[in-house]
C-alpha cells in the first residue's frame, strides 16, 4: 500500500510526545528521557530541535512519499566543517545544495533522511578559526560532542511513529553518514566501547600540549543497546587530535591506536585528499585487526569531492546507496 500524505503527516502532538535519550554532562551515558520539540515545519519535511545537554540541536527530518508502507530504513547525516545551511545561514531553514541532493537521493530510494546541524545550536557557524583549535574545538568536538547528536537522532528515529502508532523507521536499519568533520563524528559515534582497554585515558593533544578531563575532554558515549547498522565515512581525518591513542601512521599504531567500530563502515576516500594519508593508515590497521570495513578509493579527486559534480562523486554516491542496501539486506 502506498503511503498517503494523510498518514505521513506528523502532528505536533505526536512529535512532541516522542522521547529521545539525551546525554549526561559528563558524556558517560544517557540522561532521563526528554521530550523533543518544538515543531517549526510540518508534514514530510520537518525541522525539529533535539535537546542535547543544554543546547537545542536543529534536525531536518525528511520522510519520502509514495513508498511502500514502512517501517523504512533511515540515514542520519553529519555535515562537514562548512555547516549544513545554504550561505552559512541557519535562519534560512534551507539546507545547502549538497544536502538537498542527498535528500533527493534518499527519497528516490525510500530512505528517511535526517540531517543534523551540530554547529548553530552551539553558537558556531563553520569550523574555522578558533573552532579548529584546542581547546575551543571542544565545544563542537567530532570525537565526544557530535556523537551525542548522532545518538540522539538515532533514538528519535527509533521512537518515531505515524499517527496510527506504526513505526516510521526500522530501528535495525538506521545508518550514519558524514563528510569531513562529520565523517570523524561518524567514526567516533561507532567506537566499540566494549573493546576499549580498561585503563585507557581519554586525552587530546595539539602543538605539544595535552588536554584531559580537567580541560573538558570527555570519554565517548557507550554503545547504544540498538546502535547504528553501519557508517559511511567521506574524506575525513582519522587522528582526532590523538583521541584514539597513537597516530594511525605510527609504527606502534596496531597496539596503540584503540579505534575499532561496532558496526560495518564504508570509507569513501579520495586519492588526493589532504586527510587521506592518515585515514588510509587507519584503514590498514583496522584491516589487520579484522574490522568490518570496506574502502573505495577514488583517483584524481581531493577533499570535498562529493559536491563537485564529478564522475567520481556520482560513482561514490551510487556505491554508497548500493552498500547501504546490501547492509540492510544482511540485517
Amino acid at each position: 500500500m502506498i503511503l498517503t500524505k494523510n498518514k505521513l503527516f506528523l502532528s505536533s502532538l505526536i512529535v512532541l510526545s516522542l522521547v529521545i535519550l539525551g546525554c549526561s554532562k559528563d558524556g558517560g551515558g544517557s540522561s532521563p528521557e526528554q521530550n523533543i520539540g518544538p515543531i517549526v515545519e510540518g508534514t514530510t519535511e520537518t525541522l525539529v530541535y533535539m535537546p542535547v545537554d543544554n543546547f537545542e540541536i536543529p534536525v531536518y527530518l525528511s520522510i519520502p512519499e509514495e513508498c511502500q508502507d514502512g517501517p523504512l530504513p533511515a540515514v542520519v547525516v553529519m555535515h562537514g566543517s562548512d555547516g549544513m545551511w545554504t550561505n552559512h545561514n541557519p535562519d534560512s531553514k534551507v539546507m545547502s545544495g549538497q544536502f538537498k541532493e542527498w535528500q533527493a537521493i534518499f527519497a528516490q530510494n525510500c530512505i528517511v533522511g535526517v540531517f543534523v546541524d551540530s554547529y548553530s545550536g552551539r553558537g558556531v557557524i563553520t569550523r574555522t578559526g578558533k573552532w579548529r583549535e584546542l581547546p575551543d574545538n571542544f565545544r563542537i568536538s567530532a570525537q565526544f560532542v557530535r556523537p551525542k547528536d548522532a545518538n540522539a537522532a538515532l533514538s528519535m528515529l527509533q521512537n518515531l511513529k505515524y499517527n496510527d502508532g506504526s513505526p516510521v523507521v526500522d530501528k535495525y536499519k538506521i545508518a550514519l553518514l558524514g563528510f569531513s568533520d562529520g565523517a570523524s563524528a561518524v567514526a567516533s559515534s561507532l567506537i566499540d566501547t566494549d573493546r576499549v582497554p580498561e585503563n585507557f585515558k581519554w586525552t587530546q593533544s595539539e602543538d605539544g600540549k595535552e588536554y584531559d578531563s580537567s580541560d573538558g575532554v570527555l570519554p565517548p558515549q557507550t554503545k547504544p543497546e540498538i546502535g547504528f547498522s553501519g557508517g559511511v565515512f567521506y574524506y575525513g581525518g582519522s587522528v582526532g587530535y590523538n583521541y584514539w591513542g597513537k597516530h594511525p601512521c605510527g609504527t606502534d599504531a596496531l597496539e596503540g591506536n584503540i579505534f575499532y567500530p561496532y558496526a560495518p563502515m564504508l570509507y569513501n576516500t579520495p586519492s588526493d585528499g589532504y586527510l587521506s594519508d592518515n585515514t588510509l593508515c587507519l584503514i590498514d590497521v583496522l584491516l589487520k585487526k579484522g574490522a568490518p570495513i570496506e574502502l573505495n578509493l577514488y583517483d584524481g579527486v581531493g577533499h570535498g569531492f562529493d559536491f563537485d559534480n564529478l564522475p567520481q562523486s556520482v560513482t561514490a554516491r551510487n556505491n554508497t546507496i548500493k552498500w547501504l542496501k546490501e547492509l540492510w539486506i544482511e540485517n
